[in-house]
């Protein structure tokens, strides 16, 4: 075998060992990528179901007498629910005589997740059937609406 031959012979190794390492490291790049991703949605999906909570909780302490002292357009703040690092708080707008709007903030408390919220509405009644209701009735249809 020639010299020029086993010269090839090495620089062709090399090459393949470079592009090996790089489909290496490729895949441990795509593989942190997506590791990184289902952790951002297992969070989003939990500050999502802490914003149901919090709607949960914010309808069932309602207190009627201070819904109805306020009018139309004043707002509320009923409850702020906490646990560990998730947290939401609610707001009811007072729409009309017997109609609210109830929009619930979850966020994460985290540090590598500042910024982490989920809102959601909830239309309710406070009369059903010409009769006070306590707490108060969602609106038929939907019974939520995610907000951005």
């Amino acid at each position: 075998m020639s010299a020029r031959r086993r010269g090839f012979v090495l620089v062709a190794a090399l090459v393949a060992l470079v592009i090996i390492a790089l489909l290496v490291t490729g895949a441990f790049f795509a593989s942190g990528q997506e590791v990184i991703l289902a952790r951002n949605e297992l969070r989003d999906q939990q500050a999502f179901s802490f914003a149901e909570y919090g709607a949960a909780k914010a309808l069932e302490s309602w207190n009627a007498a201070a819904a109805d002292s306020i009018t139309a357009g004043q707002t509320l703040r009923p409850v702020t629910v906490s646990r560990g690092l998730m947290q939401s708080d609610a707001i009811v707008t007072k729409l009309d005589t017997a109609l609210f709007l109830v929009v619930v903030e979850g966020r994460m408390r985290s540090a590598d997740a500042p910024r982490l919220r989920r809102r959601i509405g909830i239309l309710v009644r406070s009369v059903k059937d010409g009769a006070p209701a306590n707490p108060p009735v969602r609106v038929s249809g939907q019974a939520w609406s995610e907000l951005y």
